[in-house]
């Protein structure tokens, strides 16, 4: 699945589509992403092995989402000698440490995204499409604070997916995914 990037600001709204927008300026290096890992892998009695730095280079060298069996077939593709269960347990290790993401888009299987480094978003996922969408609306960061507050919690991670209906009547991926139906 792909992400669509493309501007969406409003008079009404200041969200904003992005995707995987660095923090900074200067996404971070891989090398500063591989000694996190590394080290996280030490503290937990883990082996540094070339095949989880290779699952850890190939997901900070793309943007987007991705599904744990897209990147097993990219990674078998570029001659990678690795298992299914390595490319599963490894994405597993990188959501614990804070380095991946996973999503259920409403599919049968999770999507995974690099987070570190990269700017916090939420999703707005296409009931008709499965087309997804990322934007950053402050307002809505504020108001989750303040609900937290309220209720005597402070925020440590959290996701927010919208799934909604193109309104569009002239949307293009409503008018492909219902010709593809058809035939």
């Amino acid at each position: 699945m792909k992400t669509s990037v493309a501007s969406s600001r409003s008079k009404k709204s200041a969200a904003k589509v992005v995707a995987s927008t660095p923090t900074s300026s200067n996404p971070p290096s891989i090398a500063q992403v591989e000694e996190i890992f590394r080290e996280f892998l030490r503290k937990k009695g883990y082996r540094v092995t070339p095949e989880r730095s290779a699952i850890l280079r190939e997901i900070y060298a793309d943007p987007g989402h991705f599904d744990a069996d897209e990147l097993f077939i990219k990674l078998k593709q570029k001659k990678y000698a690795i298992s299914r269960a390595t490319v599963y347990n490894t994405l597993d290790l990188l959501v614990e440490c804070n380095l991946v993401s996973q999503n259920s888009f409403g599919h049968k299987h999770l999507h995974y995204e690099r987070t570190y480094g990269y700017e916090h978003h939420d999703h707005i996922i296409c009931n008709q499409c499965g087309e997804v969408f990322e934007f950053t609306c402050p307002q809505i960061e504020a108001q989750q604070e303040a609900v937290c507050r309220q209720f005597g919690f402070e925020i440590k991670q959290h996701t927010l997916q919208i799934f909604a209906d193109c309104t569009k009547p002239d949307c293009e991926r409503k008018k492909r995914a219902t010709f593809g139906a058809s035939n």
